[in-house]
């Protein structure tokens, strides 16, 4: 695996620090490369590059809204022997317990973050000489992720839907 990393990753140093470690779905390693440390995760079953895209697509989705510090995902990496590593950034962690308010406002912050986007857009639209729309993020309308994503190895397909339509799920109503 250390070969096949060297090689995906584009570097000569690949020295392994910390502990590793395994979940009940993964196993965690620590390593040092020519750009800086990474974490790879590790998974030997078929659906492994399922589970790490949708991952990687996750945390690029919190990564983009700035809110709240989530590694930076890297690359999914299929292993010859069947299965799939994701590395990402390795971020040094720490304590929580003099964190834990700022982790609170920030959880607040990113649950509100496509509302707010929302009630800007409609700002923006309802303003004079406003300019056609740029590289600002945008909220969403419905519900669901453009990937499929996974709770453990169970795929979660989440397509987006109309937010009427789940509203009327949820109330036990039909959709129009």
């Amino acid at each position: 695996m250390e070969q096949l990393l060297r090689a995906q990753l584009h570097t000569t140093t690949l020295r392994a620090f910390g502990s590793s470690g395994g979940g009940c779905i993964s196993e965690g390693y620590a390593y040092y490369t020519d750009s800086g440390p990474v974490f790879v995760k590790v998974n030997r079953r078929t659906q492994a590059r399922q589970m790490f895209e949708g991952e990687m697509a996750s945390l690029e989705a919190l990564r983009n809204t700035g809110l709240v510090r989530v590694p930076k995902p890297m690359k999914v990496i299929d292993l010859p022997g069947g299965g799939a590593v994701f590395v990402m950034e390795h971020l040094k962690m720490k304590s929580l317990s003099s964190q834990a308010s700022k982790l609170g406002e920030q959880m607040a912050d990113l649950h509100l973050y496509n509302q707010k986007l929302r009630e800007k857009s409609k700002t923006r639209q309802n303003t004079v000489g406003c300019g056609a729309e740029g590289a600002e993020p945008q909220g969403v309308t419905k519900f669901g992720f453009h990937t499929v994503t996974c709770c453990g190895f169970i795929p979660q397909c989440l397509q987006p839907f109309p937010s009427h339509v789940a509203s009327s799920s949820l109330a036990g109503l039909t959709g129009p």
